[in-house]
């Protein structure tokens, strides 16, 4: 028998899994990369061109993920019942973005030269 759940639990269920559809990684990578300083809300050269960057890096990746889940067979549906877990497996999605961006950034710092 399954254990059953509040209305509270339910709502908040609803409200997840709203969130996971209307919402894009990219939109989080880049809001990842505005809480650390990276990008901004601004139009500079130097800002567009980052925020192109971060999502070209992110649809790489996305493609990657995507990839993978075929491979694994762990690609689970969106439902109610799974949203904990995607909403586990975005962030771990996003937080791996943005390590992936942090190492692309220090790999191309140029060489101390004396």
């Amino acid at each position: 028998m399954e254990k059953e759940i509040s209305s509270s639990d339910i709502f908040k269920l609803l409200h997840d899994l709203e969130d996971l559809e209307i919402t894009s990684l990219e939109s989080l990578v880049l809001e990842g990369a505005m809480n650390a300083g990276f990008v901004t809300k601004g139009d500079s050269v130097t800002n567009l061109y980052r925020r192109a960057w971060i999502k070209k890096v992110t649809e790489h990746a996305n493609d990657a993920y995507q990839l993978e889940d075929v491979v694994t067979g762990e690609n689970l549906a969106v439902k109610i019942e799974n949203v904990k877990a995607l909403l586990k497996a975005r962030e771990t999605k996003v937080n791996d973005i943005l390590e992936l961006l942090a190492k692309q950034i220090l790999d191309a710092a140029p060489p101390y030269k004396s």
